[in-house]
């Protein structure tokens, strides 16, 4: 019997693609690599006919460029042979003789192999790279980064890139030796533990589960007894090296994977491991959520603490509608007591006489004496009914202080000493405070509780300490030691040795001095403050009047041509009726989108495809696994079976690489080029409630009404494609995620613009924006609040005096630039998230020097656009348009999750992460359809002799649902049933 040998593939269709097929070239590759020197046009010059020079210097480049011959049947693009054509002064219509000559070609690029300096790929230069390749492919596993790297550093050295199948091979026997490193290192740190990891699996005799499968579930909703079970959690998962300082030579990408995958795992599958990488992968878990459960009981103790301060402001309301209107009776005595006395000393009066005119003395006498009316006056105080919640905060406060070790910043030494004061009356079994005990962190709303009289009240000092520790693990000001997400601030940034390396390698154009920077912002600041200055004076901005020192802007107008509507309604009826399984497989067919979804283990795709969609769409149409399950018509897709594929293909990096493929298979359609050019987007979150056990996970903020809920908060191109969705809480301000979307997406969208709402912007990211290379322009709704900064006095602009607020603080910026330019490139390279940096330097109540020099920043370029949005209608008009489309795809993404009555029900935060991603995945498949779809139509139209304005296209949408089915049975076509 013939054994066949399977031929290894880590890549995709379209990864392999982009290795092996010319990409079409970008201005800015043919400026790098096509542009010809004097020595390279002497070298071509040595050919005797056109289509030698003109075949010569393409392989010339192509050598440099690819590192590789172009293949027989493999042409250069035409921008590429009128690149050089033009350079060459040759029709670029030559190359067509040259390719058809193989020994010619054969024989030049011999020769340009001897004059560059090129090897051939030996076995030796084989073994060479696969060491080379090991400690990247221990910083990530995934095989589309590593080949990238390795072609980089073969052209780098000159050596001839070999077939794509050979470097396949090459990352994958790297792959397995860093797998290998990291067993070995994990092994080194838990040696000694190999039993006790190993127990973790074993049912005990006495238990429904292993302590492995109940580690991985804890009580999430905020409440006292719940903190405690997960202190206790947190001191089973201490007793092996969880914060072991070698834990650190090992990449985190690396640690989250194994993590990812033991969260996954169930106990048998475990056990089935080979001891090394079982060991591993339980101990990668346990590091993982010893993190996670530090940060849980951190965040369960602010959210309990602000859920007792809401609850004490409450009670404050309900004492106001009592006994308020005695409270505003005294008050107006005592208003018009002081009116006498004023009155008495401007006529020179007896003022005894004056009071009692209005107001009988023992009268007056008896309402300052009487005890009960400064009692109801303190009443009105919230933090007079704090106490009330005393008695739950002590039922955790004291474990909760006992299992972490907590550090600050000098400014918040005091409170890191009165945190000790507690710890100590804890450990000592103290019902009293010591005799005296750190007050300087003590705020002015606290002072009058915590000191009564000369006497510390205990339970307000404790309740302070609990309440400011918060807020300052929140600023940073405090950080905890094994945490995750409260770490000292320093640990977040690059070292100060290496940021400045780190930003030539990622092409950062920051300048190098603050000065610098001012030199050019100053001029252009002057130049606006005097345009603007000049053009209110003289009442000659378009739209903006200045009444009375007040200035504001006409609202904008609908500006869409009366022909668009009756353009659009005749294309929709020629858009074909679809069910959104077959739209789904449609868009699969063109993307291969669903391949990106691979399994954690193996990093192979799913091998039945439609039962990868299955599960991508119970996420999408936030129905869920089992009721899809329930009607799917193909009987093998079963809850189990959807269960399985979305706990090892569904993940937030798969989603994200499928989003990719759809977005860029979008914008590469003509249509599309008619609503922009991929380089504008904007931003904005859309509030889902969340339902059945997700209301554990629900947030609750005002501004939304009284029921939990969670934010989607999305980003949408000009071409109306969302590149770029989170679940974040509604109970922080969307600003914070802005970069998040910007930063992290892995579409080819070259993003320069961004626009949001009045709510998506603060001072620090304007600043942070600039930094990073992005024009950052919000809608200002309000300019009654918005203010201007100078470098001069605000009285230097009297038109503009209602606005301009202050002097800048330049010397601030000037000692902190290299700061500056340091949390930059920390943000870029990925050392920490954006919106985890943003939130830190934004948090109250303190900010470090660093936090106040980006608001500093932040202030002259929210001026500089300020000042454009009041000059420039169009900039106001291409904001108005770029948040239209953000809510066109708001509108869809409520109508694709319409199930569960449009709730969100997941029992985490990472499901609803997830879900997020899902939904608008869909979203963004359909809107990739439709564009097809519309193009379709629109030549159809002009088929038929029919006029269509190319003015009107722009005004044209993709995100339109009437004519998807998205409801009833889910059936997917076989490949037969899908031929045309």
């Amino acid at each position: 019997m013939t054994i066949r040998k399977t031929r290894l593939t880590l890549l995709t269709g379209t990864q392999r693609k982009q290795f092996t097929e010319f990409s079409e070239p970008t201005d800015a590759l043919l400026s790098r690599y096509y542009t010809l020197s004097d020595d390279d046009m002497s070298l071509i010059q040595e050919r005797r006919r056109n289509s030698n020079r003109l075949g010569f210097a393409v392989q010339l480049c192509v050598l440099r460029h690819l590192g590789k011959v172009l293949d027989v049947a493999e042409a250069p693009p035409t921008a590429v042979l009128s690149f050089l054509g033009e350079q060459l002064g040759i029709d670029p219509d030559e190359y067509v003789e040259y390719a058809s000559r193989e020994p010619t070609r054969r024989e030049h690029f011999l020769e340009l192999c001897q004059r560059l300096g090129y090897q051939s790929f030996s076995l030796e230069m084989n073994r060479e790279f696969r060491r080379w390749l090991i400690p990247l492919a221990i910083v990530t596993p995934q095989p589309f980064p590593l080949v990238s790297a390795l072609l980089d550093e073969l052209r780098r050295q000159k050596i001839l890139v070999p077939r794509l199948g050979v470097l396949e091979r090459m990352v994958s026997h790297a792959r397995s030796q860093a797998e290998a490193t990291v067993y070995r290192i994990l092994g080194e740190i838990t040696a000694g533990y190999e039993q006790a990891l190993d127990d973790l699996l074993t049912v005990p005799e006495d238990q429904a589960m292993a302590p492995f499968t109940r580690l991985k579930q804890w009580p999430r909703h905020p409440k006292p007894a719940n903190i405690l079970k997960l202190i206790e959690r947190l001191n089973l998962l201490r007793q092996f090296p969880v914060n072991d300082p070698r834990l650190g030579t090992l990449p985190r990408s690396r640690l989250d994977g194994l993590a990812a995958e033991g969260k996954r795992l169930s106990t048998s599958s475990l056990a089935e491991y080979a001891p090394a990488k079982r060991r591993a992968v339980i101990f990668a878990h346990l590091v993982e959520l010893s993190q996670t459960l530090t940060d849980e009981v951190l965040e369960m103790h602010d959210r309990l603490m602000l859920t007792y301060l809401r609850e004490s402001e409450q009670a404050s309301i309900t004492e106001y509608q009592q006994h308020g209107q005695s409270l505003i009776e005294r008050l107006q005595t005592f208003e018009q007591v002081c009116a006498a006395l004023v009155r008495a000393r401007a006529e020179h009066l007896d003022p005894y006489q004056v009071i009692e005119a209005i107001l009988p003395w023992g009268k007056l006498v008896a309402s300052i004496a009487d005890p009960q009316a400064a009692q109801q006056l303190r009443q009105l105080d919230p933090l007079q009914y704090l106490t009330q919640s005393f008695r739950r905060v002590r039922a955790y406060s004291q474990k909760l202080l006992d299992t972490f070790t907590f550090r600050a910043t000098p400014s918040a030494e005091p409170l890191l000493q009165g945190i000790e004061a507690l710890q100590e009356m804890y450990r000592n079994g103290k019902r009293m405070l010591p005799a005296s005990v750190p007050l300087r962190f003590i705020r002015q709303k606290w002072a009058s509780f915590v000191l009564d009289g000369e006497k510390v009240s205990r339970p307000y000092y404790e309740l302070c300490v609990l309440d400011e520790l918060r807020l300052a693990l929140r600023s940073g000001d405090l950080w905890v030691e094994g945490s995750r997400r409260y770490r000292d601030l320093e640990e977040y940034l690059l070292p100060r040795t290496d940021w400045q390396a780190k930003q030539a390698e990622l092409s950062l154009q920051l300048p190098e001095t603050f000065d610098d920077y001012w030199q050019e912002r100053k001029i252009l600041m002057e130049a606006r403050l005097e345009e603007v200055s000049t053009g209110l004076f003289k009442g000659k901005l378009m739209d903006v009047s200045n009444s009375r020192g007040k200035i504001k802007i006409t609202p904008q107008k609908k500006l869409v041509p009366p022909q668009v509507d009756p353009l659009a309604r005749q294309l929709a009826k020629r858009l074909p009726r679809i069910k959104v399984t077959d739209l789904v497989q449609q868009v699969d067919r063109w993307t291969s989108f669903s391949a990106c979804f691979t399994d954690l283990r193996t990093g192979q795709p799913a091998e039945k495809r439609h039962h990868l969609l299955t599960a991508l769409l119970a996420e999408g149409l936030n129905l869920g696994l089992t009721k899809m399950a329930e009607a799917v018509t193909d009987p093998e897709i079963t809850t189990r079976r959807l269960m399985y594929l979305s706990d090892w293909y569904l993940r937030e990096e798969t989603f994200k690489a499928a989003l990719a493929e759809v977005v860029n298979f979008q914008s590469q359609q003509s249509l599309a080029q008619y609503w922009g050019d991929g380089t504008k987007s904007s931003s904005d979150g859309q509030r889902f409630p969340v339902g059945g056990q997700g209301r554990k996970f629900g947030h609750l903020n005002a501004k939304y009404g009284r029921e939990p809920g969670v934010l989607f908060y999305t980003h949408v191109s000009d071409q109306y494609a969302p590149f770029h969705t989170k679940a974040i809480t509604t109970n922080v301000r969307d600003a914070l995620h802005v970069l998040d979307g910007l930063l992290y997406h892995q579409s080819d969208l070259q993003i320069q613009e961004h626009y949001t709402d009045t709510a998506g912007f603060t001072d620090q990211v304007f600043g942070m924006c600039h930094l990073l290379g992005f024009r950052f322009a919000p809608r200002i709704r309000d300019l009654a609040e918005t203010r201007l900064y100078t470098p001069e006095s605000p009285s230097s602009y009297p038109v503009l005096a209602s606005m301009v607020n202050r002097k800048l603080n330049l010397e601030l910026l000037r000692e902190n630039w290299d700061e500056l330019r340091r949390l930059t490139v920390s943000v870029r390279h990925g050392t920490v998230t954006a919106s985890l940096m943003m939130s830190k330097l934004a948090a109250y109540p303190r900010q470090n020097s660093l936090a106040q020099a980006l608001s500093e920043l932040g202030r002259i370029e929210r001026t500089l656009f300020t000042l454009e949005w009041l000059s420039s209608p169009e900039l106001r008009l291409r904001v108005h348009h770029g948040l239209n489309k953000g809510e066109a795809l708001h509108a869809l993404t409520r109508a694709v999750a319409f199930h569960r009555s449009g709730e969100i029900r997941d029992r985490s935060s990472e499901a609803q992460n997830l879900r997020a991603k899902g939904i608008q995945l869909l979203v963004a498949i359909i809107s990739a359809w439709n564009t097809v779809a519309l193009q379709g139509a629109v030549e159809q139209l002009k088929n038929e002799g029919q006029d269509v304005p190319e003015e009107l296209l722009p005004y044209l949408s993709p995100l339109g649902w009437e004519h998807i089915s998205l409801t009833g049975d889910y059936s997917w076509r076989t490949l037969a049933d899908q031929q045309p």
